[in-house]
């Protein structure tokens, strides 16, 4: 077992897991505090003798989910010097070299952490214990979040020296992946061999990894469920489904400045941060997403800000990128939950949900009645929410596997996923139960424990079998192994996809007629 490691920045003593070992809270880039504050990250401080890397470090500055939320991450001490990630390691040498896996929570870029407890059961979910115990390295990583992460303005974009701004939370990624392409031989991992995994807002940061000049090169493979950014650019935000372009985010960087009467960059740097995050902007009118997502998330949330396209950290939109063979071509695993609308705030009427897609979709909104149908309110709330669902989750890994397969030359690996954890009643879920939204999470880390839900001796397997899988493809870029079923590569519209579900078995994709009427309406825009 490592006990103990030199990175470039001093040695670390970490703490003794049950098969292996942790480093926690490991500074990976200088705090963002002062004027480091909306400036890309720097590398963190060295240090004389050794410090004890043996707990968590305070998470981003941000808004919490309702308690009882699916996707509270816990409510540890926020700080705005949260640039940390945490290591397990089952490796007895430094010269293992195992497979690495690098874990971009979720949270929509708003909240979260690299640790999540699961409240209110206050387990640690992203415990990568179980994970290297299969033999990998696995890291978790902390960012920047909302308008301290990704505030535009043109005063940042005048002093950035590369005529752009936002982003500061994705480059705190990079800059973490640097990191560990720098120092995790020390914990046995292999620099040369990285997976980026992640689902929801960490699986869209994989989508903008593989677009990203920055990212060349410090990562191999990416794993990503329910979350990437494959629609045109836009300039307005809309659903979430698309990013802004710089000038559109520079406005609203504008209108938050206002409101705080702030002139100078140096006035904002020196505002406390809860101020900063707390002042409300307007809101488009009408976007009824936003409006319940405010409610959802709390003050302030609904305006906070967002990755953008910003001309330097993403120099287009990643289905762009991808389009002209750009991009970092990597082997792709990607796919989707069934019942990702859980959470999220759908159109309570069928008189609305009409109205909304007779303004939106225009001429598609009859085929968006079809695909989509609802005859009443419950229909309509259903329907709303899972046409929400595939515009911000669900199309985007469908249209991202599609652009891999086609424009790049590495496999891909596509899944649909209905496999329905035991969920209790009383967790707030906006749509019902089933194969939810970030369902995958625990299986994935084979820590179903993080829980205190009823699991059975089917979860166990489900767990085993799709945690196999994702760290068979970490390992070599190819999913398969023995004693799993085979999963064939991705080549398109018909597939081949898993079905990861009660049933794991190969067969057509599911929703290509939902996608089909998206793609159309995304095709006339971009």
């Amino acid at each position: 077992m490592i006990e103990s490691a030199t990175t470039r920045q001093g040695r670390l003593t970490g703490i003794a897991t049950r098969t292996g070992s942790a480093f926690l809270g490991i500074g990976y880039a200088a705090p963002p505090v002062g004027d480091l504050r909306w400036r890309p990250p720097v590398d963190p401080p060295a240090w004389q003798g050794s410090r004890a890397a043996d707990r968590h470090s305070p998470v981003a500055m941000q808004f919490l989910p309702a308690p009882n939320s699916l996707y509270h991450p816990g409510s540890p001490p926020q700080s705005e010097d949260c640039l940390t990630l945490n290591i397990w390691t089952d490796a007895h040498s430094r010269g293992e070299r195992r497979p690495v896996m690098v874990w971009f929570h979720l949270g929509a870029f708003m909240f979260g952490s690299s640790a999540c407890t699961t409240a209110p059961d206050g387990k640690l979910l992203f415990d990568g214990s179980g994970l290297a115990a299969l033999g990998v390295v696995v890291v978790t990583v902390n960012y920047r979040l909302g308008r301290l992460g990704f505030l535009a303005h043109p005063l940042l974009t005048a002093e950035s020296g590369h005529d752009a701004s936002g982003n500061y939370g994705f480059m705190d990624q990079v800059a973490a992946l640097r990191w560990v392409r720098d120092n995790i031989a020390e914990f046995g991992g292999d620099p040369e061999n990285v997976t980026i995994f992640g689902v929801s807002a960490g699986s869209a940061s994989c989508s903008m990894h593989m677009a990203s000049p920055l990212s060349k090169g410090l990562f191999h493979r990416a794993i990503a469920g329910s979350g990437a950014f494959m629609g045109p650019p836009s300039r307005d935000s809309g659903l979430f489904d698309r990013l802004l372009d710089l000038p559109s985010a520079e406005q609203r960087g504008v209108q938050v400045s206002e409101a705080l009467g702030a002139e100078s960059l140096d006035a904002l740097r020196a505002l406390p941060a809860a101020a900063v995050m707390a002042v409300e902007i307007p809101m488009e009118p009408g976007r009824w997403y936003m409006e319940g997502l405010g409610g959802y998330l709390g003050e302030g949330a609904a305006d906070t800000n967002y990755p953008i396209v910003d001309g330097y950290a993403l120099p287009d939109s990643p289905a762009a990128i991808i389009r002209a063979g750009a991009h970092n071509d990597v082997p792709l695993l990607t796919g989707s939950t069934l019942d990702d609308c859980s959470g999220l705030p759908g159109i309570r009427t069928l008189a609305e949900y009409d109205a909304y897609l007779r303004a939106d979709m225009g001429a598609l909104a009859d085929a968006a009645l079809q695909a989509y149908p609802a005859n009443d309110d419950q229909a309509a709330l259903r329907a709303s929410g899972d046409l929400l669902a595939d515009r911000v989750f669900g199309w985007q890994n469908w249209t991202w596997a599609n652009l891999a397969a086609r424009h790049g030359s590495r496999p891909v690996y596509y899944y649909d996923w209905s496999y329905a954890p035991p969920i209790p009643e009383g967790r707030y879920l906006e749509s019902g139960f089933g194969a939810v939204h970030a369902a995958e999470m625990p299986y994935i880390f084979r820590n179903l424990t993080a829980y205190d839900w009823s699991w059975t001796e089917r979860d166990e397997k489900m767990s085993d079998l799709v945690s196999r899988y994702w760290v068979n493809f970490a390992r070599s870029g190819n999913p398969d192994g023995d004693g799993l079923p085979h999963w064939p590569p991705f080549d398109g519209r018909n597939g081949p996809a898993m079905q990861l579900g009660e049933t794991v078995a190969v067969s057509e994709p599911q929703r290509r007629e939902r996608f089909s009427v998206l793609d159309a309406y995304y095709s006339r825009e971009g």
